[in-house]
């Protein structure tokens, strides 16, 4: 954690070891994002229509029923807690990278901000409008690029990149 404090530290400059440790968090990062993504594919659905009817129920669909509120408390708590420390790991080794200034702070505040609307989103679709199921789908966007980008480049700048002084 001490070469983060130094102004010009690179992922790319790190020890073989501590390039490991960062590739095998990166790795597991990397498997959480893309099973989520199944999951809200699967359990959820990938259009409007499903995830209108996944948070408010469907008189369609016998088995669909209004989200309960508990569940979505359980929900919202256990991802708020999880997502968010995955974040502040991701970012700072995206923000170690030799990718522009203003490219990291897009990418970084496009992760939180999109992360941020896909907690939000359930509770605004039940509640508000079911319209909000295009923010939730949106968030989901945002929230696998930005996820993309800041464990690709890190793994690349580590292992195919070569070191900067």
């Amino acid at each position: 954690m001490k070469d983060f404090s130094k102004k010009e530290f690179r992922i790319a400059n790190s020890s073989p070891e501590v390039k490991v440790v960062y590739t095998g968090f990166l790795i597991f990062a990397f498997i959480g994002y893309f099973t989520i993504a199944l999951l809200g594919l699967l359990r959820v659905g990938p259009d409007y229509d499903s995830i209108v009817s996944h948070y408010r129920g469907s008189d369609l669909d016998e088995e669909a029923f209004p989200r309960a509120v508990g569940q979505m408390l359980e929900e919202a708590h256990f991802h708020a807690f999880t997502e968010g420390l995955i974040l502040l790991v991701l970012a700072h080794l995206f923000v170690a990278t030799s990718i522009k200034r203003p490219m990291k702070t897009a990418v970084v505040l496009l992760a939180f901000g999109s992360t941020l609307t896909d907690l939000a989103s359930p509770w605004l679709i039940k509640y508000i409008a079911s319209g909000f199921a295009y923010l939730q789908m949106t968030s989901w966007i945002g929230m696998e690029t930005s996820a993309l980008l800041m464990i690709g480049v890190p793994l690349y700048e580590m292992w195919f990149k070569g070191e900067r002084k």
